[in-house]
C-alpha cells in the first residue's frame, strides 16, 4: 500500500497579477486529497473516487492510453508501464475539498494530480519533480499558473514568482478568516474572460494591480504594513473586476467585503473569485471571531480551515 496526500491552498494575494510575472502569496491549507495505491491478484485498473469524479474500472492497456486531462492519464505519465502492475485500486478522496457537493475552490485538482503523481512515482521508485507535476497539472487542467501545484508540493506559505516557490512566513499576530460564498466557480470560463480582455488593448489596470501584488509579498515583515498592503491590492483588484467584468466579485463575495469593512477586517476572494472561498484578515482575534459570526448569520459558510505546514507527504505499508 502506498498513500499519498497533498494539501489545496488559497491565495491571499496576486491572482490573475502571477500570469503576468509578478509574485504571489499562496498559504496551503489542511484540506488534502490523498491518493491511495492498493496492488491486487485480479480485476484491472479500478479508480474508486470520493468527492472528485465518478469510480471506473479499466484495463491497463486502456489506462495507458488515456487522455492528459484524466486520472489515468496522469497515473500513466508517472510511471513507466513495464513498471505498472496489470491489477490495482486506486482510492483517491477529495471529499475535504468539497461541501454539500460543491468545489471550496481550494485547488483540489492540484492537490488530486500531486497526490496521484507522487503515488504513482514513488510505486515506479522516484518521486516526480516539481517541474514534472507544473506540467502534468497543465494538461489535466487546461493551463495555469501553478501556484496550486506548488503550495501543494511545499505546503505552508509561499511566495511564488516565475514558477519558483520560496517559502514565507505571514506576519505574526496576523489572524484569518475562510468564508465560503456558498456557489462554486469554473475558473477555465473565468481566465478566458480574462485572456479576452488582455487582448483587446491596455493593460495598466493590470499592471497597477501587480504593482500592489508585489507590494504585499513584500510586507511580510510587519503585520500592520501587511494589512495595509493587502486591503490596497483588494481596492485594486476590485477596481480590475469592474474594468474586465470578469466576475471576480460575485454577490457572496461582495456581501462578505461589505460585512468585513464594517468590522475593519481586509476581505477578498481568493484565486479566480466568482464564487468558492475568500479570506478576511486582520490583527485582531476578536475582531476575526465577529466577522466570522456576522458572515454566518448572513448565510455565507465559515470554513473551520488552518494553515498546512506540511506539503505532500508519503505513508507506505
Amino acid at each position: 500500500m502506498i498513500e499519498a496526500s497533498a494539501p489545496g491552498k488559497l491565495v491571499i494575494s496576486g491572482e490573475y497579477a502571477v500570469l503576468t510575472g509578478a509574485p504571489a502569496l499562496v498559504a496551503a491549507v489542511d484540506r488534502r486529497v490523498t491518493c491511495t495505491l492498493t496492488t491486487r491478484t485480479a480485476g484491472g485498473w479500478h479508480f474508486v473516487s470520493a468527492g472528485f469524479e465518478d469510480d471506473q474500472a479499466i484495463t491497463k492497456h486502456d489506462v495507458f492510453t488515456a487522455p492528459p486531462n484524466t486520472i489515468p492519464g496522469i497515473a500513466r505519465r508517472s510511471i513507466a508501464e513495464p513498471d505498472a502492475p496489470q491489477h490495482i485500486e486506486v482510492q483517491i478522496d477529495s471529499a475535504p475539498c468539497y461541501r454539500e457537493g460543491i468545489k471550496l475552490g481550494v485547488g483540489s485538482s492540484a492537490a488530486t494530480v500531486t497526490a496521484v503523481a507522487t503515488a504513482f512515482g514513488v510505486l515506479a521508485g522516484s518521486a516526480p519533480r516539481l517541474t514534472d507535476l507544473y506540467d502534468l497539472h497543465a494538461d489535466f487542467q487546461g493551463g495555469g499558473s501553478g501556484l496550486d501545484v506548488a503550495a501543494a508540493v511545499t505546503g505552508g506559505v509561499i511566495r511564488f514568482e516565475d514558477r519558483v516557490a520560496t517559502p514565507v512566513r505571514l506576519p505574526r499576530g496576523i489572524h484569518l478568516a475562510f468564508v465560503f460564498t456558498g456557489s462554486g466557480t469554473r475558473t477555465a470560463t473565468l481566465l478566458a474572460a480574462f485572456d479576452a480582455w488582455r487582448q483587446r488593448g491596455s493593460t495598466a489596470p493590470l499592471e497597477r494591480l501587480a504593482a500592489a501584488a508585489r507590494e504585499v509579498v513584500d510586507s511580510t515583515a510587519h503585520p500592520d504594513a501587511f494589512l495595509g498592503a493587502l486591503g490596497e491590492y483588494t481596492n485594486l483588484l476590485e477596481r480590475f473586476d469592474q474594468t474586465t467584468r470578469i466576475g471576480i466579485f460575485g454577490p457572496g463575495h461582495r456581501r462578505a467585503r461589505e460585512l468585513a469593512s464594517r468590522l475593519g477586517v481586509v476581505y477578498k476572494p481568493s484565486g479566480a473569485g466568482g464564487g468558492d472561498t475568500g479570506v478576511g484578515a486582520s490583527t485582531d482575534i476578536d475582531v476575526i471571531s465577529a466577522f466570522e459570526e456576522t458572515a454566518k448569520a448572513a448565510g455565507l459558510a465559515v470554513l473551520r480551515m488552518a494553515i498546512a505546514p506540511q506539503g505532500v507527504q508519503v505513508r507506505t505499508g
